[in-house]
């Protein structure tokens, strides 16, 4: 019999006492000592026939109580969580095992809380989307460059010129990229640039000149072999080219499309520029709308398992990004001058930040019963792979594998209730369906679970309930 007591513990934990009684006591007891008798030759014994008093004479109390741990840890664990109705949300813990009586006590994660409180009630300003006129004339703009033509010319190259060139990148005697035949164009440089200016020591130069300069890259740039690094550019010019614009007139709408006049493509221009700029705003307003609710919930907890679960995986994702740039994690964290510690610590709060966001869209999911159809999945595979420029099997392939899925439909269900975010904060979603889906996050009884209703075939794992004891227990002859 067992007598169980539970207390709850920050971060979504509860410490779970569990007292046996002297009768499983012993059995679990005699239980551990017949293991033992099975696994050591005990001279006038068979195997497994010893004696409970002489395997206590052999080996002592200790190593049959450290063996004893292993059915705490499994049958008298499982039985004591039936007991109390916990449901871990991943392995336990052994805090402390104390005999006579025996009382085990265990730390077991349960699963994160979110309430949100009333966010339904959540109202937002927003003003009316609207497109002028020196936005037209841009995008007008944007269609003359889009069908311009490039025509060679025997000049030094000036602002606005496409040059095309061989050109090398070093670092002292390291090469980090080389190409024979590029084609880069002379724009203005602006500040805010991720990367350094190339126009200004290209313009002047002309077909068959070579210069050779430096330039040096800002720390935030995503490849490692380049941030903060002073590199030698040495290039090799090719040629020449020149823009050439078509005016703006008739013909030039009828270049473009299926118009007959300017006045028609500028109508259709200012209806895309419209759509565009009301998806813009709206989604802006849902991440707005997103981070308020975040911001406004009464609870968001998890269990520190899943956090460092979290902290691992994004380590392991920083190690991969850099073995594609051909550098390891040690010799990031060195360069860095940091431990793995310090790196960890450095995640963290950005972990705490994508756990959070995660928690809550799933919580969003569930009260808003946002599902998603398997074509929608495909359509978003179908569409990942024209933007990419790759309809081969090989890329298709890789976004079906598990994460490329979770990815898509964690994709999907962010943009569905962002979607369903807007409305509500503008006041145009519809009420509550019934009085089931009513929002009450101070029960403790809410009878549904948030489920990503796609029909994705995954092998199914087995789940077993786990007590790291910290015990090896060892038995020598």
């Amino acid at each position: 019999m067992l007598n169980v007591t539970t207390d709850p513990l920050e971060n979504c934990e509860v410490l779970m006492t569990v007292e046996v009684d002297q009768k499983q006591t012993d059995k679990l007891l005699k239980s551990a000592a017949g293991r033992i008798s099975r696994q050591v030759r005990i001279p006038g014994f068979r195997p497994g026939k010893a004696p409970y008093r002489v395997i206590v004479q052999r080996f002592g109390e200790e190593v049959i109580r450290n063996e004893a741990l292993e059915d705490l840890s499994k049958s008298v664990f499982e039985q004591a969580l039936e007991q109390a109705d916990v449901e871990p949300y991943a392995p336990a813990s052994l805090e402390d095992v104390t005999w006579d009586p025996l009382v085990m006590k265990v730390r077991v994660p349960v699963e994160p809380v979110v309430e949100l409180g009333d966010y339904r009630a959540l109202r937002i300003e927003v003003e009316p989307v609207e497109v002028s006129e020196e936005e037209i004339e841009e995008a007008l703009e944007d269609l003359q460059d889009e069908y311009a033509t490039w025509n060679p010319v025997e000049r030094p190259a000036q602002l606005g010129d496409l040059v095309t060139m061989a050109i090398q990148e070093r670092v002292d005697d390291e090469v980090l990229a080389e190409n024979e035949n590029i084609e880069y164009e002379l724009t203005e440089f602006e500040e805010e640039n991720a990367g350094p200016d190339l126009t200004t020591p290209l313009i002047g130069l002309s077909a068959g000149d070579e210069k050779e300069f430096n330039v040096t890259f800002p720390e935030t740039v995503d490849n490692p072999r380049y941030a903060g690094q002073e590199v030698t550019v040495s290039v090799k010019v090719h040629g020449v080219k020149e823009k050439e614009t078509y005016p703006l007139d008739d013909d030039f709408a009828q270049t473009v499309g299926d118009f007959d006049t300017l006045d028609q493509l500028k109508e259709k221009l200012t209806e895309d520029l419209r759509r565009s700029k009301q998806r813009e705003a709206d989604n802006k307003l849902g991440e707005e709308a997103f981070n308020q609710v975040i911001e406004n919930a009464e609870r968001i907890e998890w269990p520190r398992v899943l956090e460092e679960e979290e902290l691992d995986q994004a380590l392991e994702e920083q190690d991969r990004r850099l073995q594609e740039n051909g550098l390891s994690l040690e010799t990031y964290l060195s360069m860095q001058k940091k431990t793995r510690e310090d790196l960890i610590e450095d995640y963290r709060p950005l972990v705490q930040e994508r756990l959070q966001r995660s928690l809550v869209l799933s919580k969003l999911v569930e009260l808003e019963d946002v599902s998603i159809e398997g074509h929608e999945v495909t359509d978003q595979i179908d569409r990942m792979s024209i933007l990419a420029g790759d309809q081969s099997d090989d890329f298709r392939e890789s976004l079906t594998t598990p994460d490329g899925l979770r990815y898509i439909t964690s994709d999907i269900l962010t943009t569905k209730v962002r979607e369903r975010l807007v409305l509500i904060v503008k006041g145009e979603a519809e009420e509550e369906l019934d009085e089931d889906a009513e929002i009450d996050t101070e029960t403790e009884e809410e009878e549904t679970e948030a489920e990503a209703k796609v029909e994705i075939e995954e092998e199914e794992k087995e789940e077993t309930v786990e007590v790291d004891t910290g015990v090896e227990a060892s038995v020598n002859e």
